[in-house]
């Protein structure tokens, strides 16, 4: 086994979800400009004898229960963050940021480990001269190129040269709800921002530590009579460089998307022009994960749209076009044609300030 210590800071807000949306009232509170993450189970022992219904038969929510002075008792509370939801309707709704058992947020080694995935399958796809063909691509959307992956990976999961390679969760801040922050997105075509949603993230600049295995023995000769892993052994050898090329590939891209956008997203573009110019030492990689990748993030991405009406059969077929099937699309258009973004909002007004996700990771060989 060769293990690697991981190094990770995020550079703009990533949120990687546990699949839970909060509810205003139910799970949270706002109070000013933060959001308070209910202890129900404290609140509602407390509060018992408050728990009467009103004439429609309706009882108070948990955070109905709560006076201006409960919120200096730290037991009602799970943990507090900055920034809240624009809605200060009961029942508007954060998604959630995975946590452990003690509400500290992680990195999962599989929203890494899929990025890596990703980075490899998109470099590997000329080595292994992959030939794009309808009927590789399949009819499932939830196995949608999986044949693809099999003539990169291997032809299963047994043969899969990914099973070499194991990534840990990563973790960071060790207080409850440490380093988290309510942030504003929203889906931005080139001209206008729209779908407004709230989430758990992680702003820039907080730090996560794990580890990443490569299993040795699966490239020994004994196991490559059946595997047949070593022709692509480089491939993790050049894990980061691999990684490297191919978030450089999509930074010149979004570059030059959001410089030709709108005048109020160049904090976005100039986002992108910096990770296009970053210096990056050989253990280094710059990996987008969680919510808001996009199109570009996903395994492929390019490669598929080569033939541009080959693509536009697989944008009607899998029904891709979010702008619906009435939408006039032709071959050649761009794919897709909204990001999502953070945004900061003053006075009633949104404006974007990061993509979402990007995170800066390192490699060291453990001793």
């Amino acid at each position: 086994m060769t293990v690697y210590n991981v190094k990770l800071q995020t550079l703009s807000p990533v949120h990687i979800g546990d699949g839970n949306e909060l509810r205003q009232g139910f799970d949270f509170m706002v109070r000013g400009n933060a959001t308070y993450r209910l202890n129900e189970d404290a609140i509602l022992q407390a509060k018992e004898s408050q728990l009467r219904p009103d004439r429609a038969g309706h009882y108070p929510t948990p955070g109905q229960l709560l006076s201006e002075a409960d919120y200096e008792r730290g037991e009602y509370f799970r943990y507090a963050l900055r920034g809240a939801a624009r809605s200060g309707k009961m029942d508007a709704r954060v998604k959630s940021f995975i946590k452990d058992i003690h509400d500290r947020p992680y990195i999962p080694g599989s929203s890494l480990k899929g990025a890596l995935r990703t980075a490899l399958a998109w470099n590997g796809w000329s080595e292994v001269n992959l030939k794009l063909e309808r009927g590789l691509i399949g009819n499932s959307r939830s196995w949608a190129g999986q044949r693809l992956e099999r003539k990169i990976f291997g032809a299963d999961p047994k043969h899969d040269l990914l099973r070499a390679l194991h990534v840990s969760d990563l973790f960071g801040p060790q207080e409850p709800g440490g380093g988290l922050r309510v942030v504003n997105a929203q889906v931005l075509t080139k001209r206008t921002a729209q779908s407004p949603i709230e989430l758990e993230t992680l702003p820039g600049e907080v730090s996560f530590t794990g580890s990443l295995t490569v299993d040795e023995t699966l490239f020994a000769p004994f196991a490559e009579r059946e595997l047949g892993f070593a022709n692509r052994r480089h491939w993790l050898d050049e894990l980061m460089l691999r990684a490297q090329k191919h978030s450089h590939a999509r930074c010149l891209e979004l570059a030059e998307w959001f410089g030709n956008a709108d005048q109020a997203y160049a904090p976005l573009a100039n986002f992108y022009s910096q990770l296009v110019e970053a210096d990056l030492a050989s253990n280094q990689a710059l990996i987008q994960i969680g919510w808001g990748a996009g199109w570009d993030g996903k395994t492929f991405w390019a490669h598929l749209q080569k033939d541009e009406y080959l693509f536009e059969q697989l944008v009607n077929d899998f029904r891709m076009n979010k702008a619906g099937r009435n939408s006039r699309r032709e071959p050649g258009d761009a794919f897709p044609r909204s990001k999502r973004a953070a945004m900061s909002v003053k006075q009633g007004v949104a404006k974007p300030v990061a993509p979402f996700g990007w995170v800066l990771v390192e490699l060291e060989k453990a001793k």
